[in-house]
């Protein structure tokens, strides 16, 4: 069943990954934006959603295609609208860009599939389907349902998304104020020098990029602008110390 499930799964993701979404402008910028591996960088973000969770990645975008999501909790009591669930699953690796999202459900034979609309939210061709959502910061999706699922046998979800190489959320979280602007601060993974895109994007789909450069040679602590102001300053006391220096009167050897 999975195997057949698969082929019909990806056989509809390649018409689908013709259809382009869009997601809305954020801004961000970095403090300092060049930094040592294992430094830490200041992200400040405007033009994001008011009150939002936010994920920073860091890093090109990588595509996963088929991931395989088992639904294990079926709920067998509707809540008080009514509805199951929701049943879904967590992907395993987030932040997730947003509108890369495409998600294929086999439920006891009954099969339905989810497009992003790059704010959180699916489209589904599913009469059963209720409230599909996807959450770009941590990865999390899925679906309530009109039905009960504890006597279907063995579903599961597929997914296609694209993520960002490394998750540099920090660990305490990041979240919009009431403006949609946030602060937050990351440290930069051990990878090789180069610049690196940093990448901000909310629950809401908004998003943000600027770019990262990565220079070992910093010195732990002290960020690129220090550096350059140290040796400015090292450049004009030298010429001064060198302008102030007493001239040396030269003496004639004395005739005895």
């Amino acid at each position: 069943m999975y195997t057949t499930a698969a082929m019909t799964f990806l056989t509809l993701s390649i018409i689908l990954a013709t259809i382009s979404t869009a997601y809305a402008a954020g801004a961000i910028t970095l403090t300092p934006a060049a930094q040592a591996p294992t430094g830490s960088v200041t992200v400040d973000g405007t033009g994001f959603g008011a009150t939002k969770k936010v994920g920073i990645g860091l890093g090109a975008e990588v595509t996963v295609s088929a991931e395989v999501h088992p639904i294990t909790d079926l709920v067998t009591t509707p809540d008080g609208d009514g509805a199951y669930g929701p049943f879904g699953g967590t992907t395993n690796h987030y932040p997730i860009k947003p509108g890369s999202v495409y998600i294929y459900y086999d439920v006891d034979g009954v099969t339905s599939d989810y497009t992003d609309n790059g704010d959180g939210t699916l489209t589904s061709s599913s009469t059963y389907a209720i409230n599909p959502y996807v959450n770009y910061v941590n990865g999390s999706f899925g679906r309530k349902s009109t039905s009960d699922w504890s006597t279907f046998t063995a579903p599961v979800a597929y997914i296609n998304y694209t993520y960002y190489t490394y998750n540099v959320t920090p660990a305490a979280g990041a979240t919009t104020g009431g403006s949609g602007a946030f602060t937050a601060s990351i440290t930069v993974p051990s990878v090789a020098d180069g610049s690196y895109t940093v990448t901000a994007v909310d629950t809401q789909g908004n998003k943000g990029t600027s770019t990262l450069t990565v220079d070992h040679t910093i010195p732990e602590g002290l960020t690129l602008g220090v550096m350059l102001a140290l040796s400015t300053i090292a450049v004009i006391v030298s010429i001064r110390y060198f302008r102030k220096q007493p001239k040396i009167k030269s003496c004639n050897p004395v005739k005895l």
